[in-house]
């Protein structure tokens, strides 16, 4: 916590998704004056359904009374692998935390008073001065920071203000991904309850396990099934294909829930019934909207740029596979917490303090999940 006798310094994030959330928790807590400005209105919507908690995120929760553990995560207690017959060929004792993407910005948005919080702000552009940063909004005004925060996802505004020739790189492969209702198929929900449940084989595998529900009840029978399949499919007319929605507009990266073309769904329902194990393909079945989201790397080569700093997947998008993205996010809104700390409140200190730990770790999570992506999907 910063002392009184520190003057706090002021805080403007750009996005307010979990990066930017985790962000404004963590300055809060220690006394700086925090804005978020985030460019969607409204609550956002579920943009990852499920995700493996780990680490960071529960210090950064317990650190500063987000939530409990147990307030927000679906225990699992093994993990399976599974034949093409749907026989067990594996299992052994793991213990993770299972949670999804809306529980955790909801307890994050709970966290972050409403007068700290702006949604239909958009960033424009910025100036420097030798201790400040001068932000343009798209609402005609002008705020003024000691520190500016990029926190605003793979196509961040502020990025491309700074390293604007920096782009993601399309890996190869999609991730199909979907959530059902535990009590809609509850003999199924039994086979996946209490498992990390995985299927390989030659250039694609599955994996599926309990999230919390919608409205986050924790109860059985009112959680989700979450699932997520990698597929292949080559630039050209086998991604356009892919990513062109039911409205016939060919989307950049994703296709949301409710937007994906009903021939590509039925695509998929075949094969799964030819790929995969029954419990797989009948979970894909019973899936009424699946999403899709291409899988990407993308990693920068500085974070820090005077007094703007970029976090989370504004910098660095790991592959899923690393279950590290979120987990990523949150260490590095901690590091810069304690790195102001430890310098009393000093920014151009703190950062410096800040960026070459959390530069190594970015590349080396690109790096994994780089090996483990291109092992699943290309070499196995």
């Amino acid at each position: 916590m910063l002392t009184s006798s520190n003057f706090p310094p002021k805080v403007i994030i750009v996005g307010g998704s979990l990066g930017g959330l985790c962000n404004a928790v963590a300055l809060r807590g220690i006394g700086c004056e925090v804005q978020v400005f985030e460019k969607s209105t409204g609550l956002m919507k579920d943009r990852g359904a499920g995700i493996v908690l780990q680490r960071e995120v529960l210090e950064l929760f317990d650190k500063y009374q987000v939530a409990r553990p147990e307030e927000i995560c679906v225990p699992v207690h093994s993990r399976r692998y599974l034949s093409k017959d749907g026989t067990v060929l594996q299992e052994s004792p793991m213990s993770q935390s299972m949670t999804s993407w809306d529980m955790l910005y909801r307890k994050l948005r709970e966290a972050v008073p409403d007068n700290c919080y702006h949604t239909g702000i958009q960033l424009l552009d910025f100036e420097q001065r030798e201790e400040s940063v001068i932000t343009h909004l798209n609402v005609g005004q002008e705020e003024i920071c000691d520190l500016l925060v990029g926190a605003d996802g793979p196509r961040s505004s502020v990025r491309q203000q700074v390293l604007l020739e920096i782009r993601s790189e399309y890996a190869g492969y999609i991730a199909w991904r979907g959530v059902v209702m535990e009590d809609q198929i509850p003999e199924l929900a039994d086979e996946f309850t209490g498992r990390f449940t995985f299927f390989q084989a030659p250039h694609t595998h599955i994996l599926c396990y309990l999230i919390p529900g919608p409205n986050g009840s924790l109860l059985p029978g009112e959680r989700r099934l979450n699932w997520v399949w990698y597929l292949n499919a080559a630039p050209g007319d086998e991604l356009d294909q892919v990513l062109t929605d039911k409205d016939q507009r060919r989307r950049e990266f994703s296709v949301p829930q409710g937007f994906v073309d009903h021939h590509s769904i039925e695509l998929l329902y075949r094969k799964a019934n030819c790929m995969l194990p029954p419990d797989f393909s009948r979970l894909i079945q019973y899936t009424e909207e699946p999403f899709i989201q291409t899988i990407h790397d993308l990693a920068v080569p500085r974070m820090l740029f005077g007094r703007v700093c970029l976090t989370g997947d504004a910098a660095f998008v790991p592959r899923p596979h690393t279950a590290a993205s979120t987990a990523k996010t949150a260490a590095n809104a901690l590091a810069l917490a304690d790195c102001l700390v430890a310098t009393g409140g000093k920014v151009d200190d703190a950062l410096r303090r800040w960026e070459p730990d959390q530069l190594q770790m970015g590349h080396r999570l690109k790096k994994y999940g780089q090996r483990l992506g291109n092992r699943s999907q290309f070499n196995n």
